[in-house]
């Protein structure tokens, strides 16, 4: 699984098999939806952007092109 140490604060997010992340930090945890929504345990508040680094979709299991690099196939005219 996925896991980052937060630059700052030093607290480990950790992405877990449901998908959720786990952040923990000086024996605290919680956990949290891709976007940074709390779910549950002691820590109440965890970096969005973080989450969604950990939580979001993987870039490279995407099913076509365009959706990983954001481009449309040119049109024959």
């Amino acid at each position: 699984m996925r896991s980052l140490k937060h630059p700052l604060s030093g607290a480990i997010y950790d992405l877990q098999p449901d998908g959720t992340v786990r952040v923990e930090k000086d024996g605290r945890s919680g956990l949290f939806r891709a976007d940074g929504t709390y779910i549950s345990g002691e820590i109440l508040f965890a970096d969005p952007h973080m989450c969604l680094w950990v939580g979001g979709r993987d870039p490279h299991r995407t099913s076509t092109p365009e959706r990983a690099f954001g481009t449309r196939p040119s049109r024959r005219r």
